[in-house]
C-alpha cells in the first residue's frame, strides 16, 4: 500500500532531531530502523505530518561495558549487533537469546533497541488494512469508545508484543529520554503506562536514546521463553523472561520475571520474589511459581490464538524458563 504524504526530515544530530520534535510537537514520527514504523503507515495505522528520521546522526549507535556501572546500548544499536556483541554474549547472555528470536535475519540488521522498546501495542481488530477497519466502529485506539476485543470494556486492550523489554525489566535495565535541552533516566517500567490506547510515557518531544543495564550480581543466570505460531517473523502471543540468583546449583537468593505479551505493558511478577528467595529450586517450588505467574496472566481474545490457551501457556513457559536457567547453572559447573 501506498504511503500517506509526510514531509521528511533527517537531522544530523541529536540537537536538531529533539528541536524539530519540539517544533512539531504531537505532528511528527520518529524513524529509527523502520520495520514498524512504515508498515502502521502504510496501513494507515499512522498518519503524522512529518517524519523525523535518526540515521544520519552519529554517536547512537555503541555498546559500552564495564564493570562498575554495567551495560551500555545506545538506541539505534540494531538487534543484530546485540545477538553478535561479544561483551552481551557472556555478560548478558539472556539478552542474546532475546535477540536472536526476533522476527528474521532481515529484520534484525534493520531494526533497533530503541524502536523495539518503543513499539506501539496490537490488536487483530485494529492492526488491519485502512479498508477492513471502515467496516467497524472506531475502537478506543483509533479514537472511538469501543473495544472489539471484549464485548462492554470500559479501556483498550491491545497488547504489548515486544521481545527486549520483558528481558530488560528482568534486568532491572532504565532509558535515557532527550529532549531540547535536557534530559531524564527512569526505570524502564515506568516507560509503560498499561494504557493500549498510548502505551507509552515518552513526551511528544523526547526521544529514548539509551538503555543502561546494571551489572548482574554473581549467580545470575537467566531464559527467555515466548510462544508464537510460527518461529520466524511473528509477534509473540505469549512470554516468560527469568532472571534467577542463584547459590551453588538450585537455592535461590533472587529473581524476576515478567510476563509479555498478555497485557498492554510487561508484567512483573512480584509475588515470585516472595517465593524462591532462600529456597531450593524443585519441582514443587516450580509449580508453586508458575500458578503465581498464571494468577497474573490475563489475556483477552484479541490476537490470533485464543486467550485461555496463552494463558495456559504461561504455566509452560515458565516452568521451561526456569529448568533452562537451572540448566545453564549445571552447564557452568560441569
Amino acid at each position: 500500500m501506498r504511503l500517506p504524504g509526510f514531509e521528511y526530515f533527517r537531522p544530523a544530530s541529536l540537537e536538531e532531531a529533539c528541536g524539530l520534535l519540539a517544533e512539531h510537537k504531537g505532528e511528527a514520527r520518529i524513524l529509527s530502523g523502520g520495520t514498524a514504523l512504515l508498515t502502521y503507515l502504510g496501513q494507515r495505522l499512522l498518519t503524522p505530518k512529518y517524519v523525523i528520521s535518526l540515521k544520519g546522526i552519529s554517536g547512537l549507535n555503541y555498546i559500552d561495558y564495564d564493570e562498575a556501572n554495567g551495560l551500555r546500548i545506545g538506541a539505534l544499536t540494531s538487534i543484530s549487533d546485540i545477538v553478535t556483541s561479544p561483551v552481551i554474549r557472556k555478560r548478558y547472555p539472556l539478552l542474546c537469546q532475546a535477540a536472536r528470536g526476533i522476527g528474521v535475519p532481515a529484520i534484525r540488521y534493520m531494526g533497533t533497541v530503541g524502536g523495539n522498546l518503543c513499539l506501539d501495542t496490537r490488536c487483530i481488530y485494529y492492526n488491519q488494512s485502512f479498508f477492513w477497519r471502515q467496516v467497524r466502529s472506531a475502537c478506543f485506539k483509533r479514537g472511538g469508545e469501543a473495544c472489539h476485543a471484549v464485548k462492554g470494556g470500559d479501556r483498550c486492550h491491545a497488547v504489548y508484543q515486544g521481545d527486549l523489554a520483558p528481558v530488560l525489566l528482568a534486568l532491572d535495565a532504565r532509558v535515557k529520554l532527550t529532549r531540547a535541552g535536557g534530559e531524564r533516566l527512569l526505570p524502564l517500567s515506568e516507560l509503560f503506562t498499561g494504557k493500549g490506547e498510548a502505551p507509552l510515557s515518552l513526551e511528544p518531544e523526547e526521544i529514548l536514546t539509551e538503555v543502561q543495564v546494571p551489572p548482574l550480581p554473581k549467580g545470575s543466570v537467566g531464559s527467555y521463553q515466548k510462544l508464537r505460531v510460527r518461529e520466524a517473523m511473528d509477534f509473540p502471543l505469549a512470554g516468560v523472561a527469568v532472571v534467577l540468583g542463584l547459590d551453588g546449583e538450585k537455592v535461590c537468593h533472587g529473581a524476576r520475571v515478567v510476563l509479555g505479551a498478555v497485557a498492554p505493558a510487561p508484567i512483573r511478577v512480584t509475588e515470585v520474589e516472595g517465593i524462591l528467595p532462600g529456597r531450593e529450586i524443585r519441582a514443587e517450588v516450580i509449580e508453586e511459581v508458575a500458578e503465581a505467574a498464571f494468577r497474573k496472566a490475563h489475556p483477552v481474545n484479541n490476537l490470533s490464538l485464543e486467550a485461555s490457551y496463552r494463558r495456559k501457556m504461561i504455566r509452560t513457559l515458565l516452568k521451561r524458563a526456569i529448568e533452562r536457567s537451572l540448566n545453564l547453572t549445571r552447564g557452568a559447573q560441569s
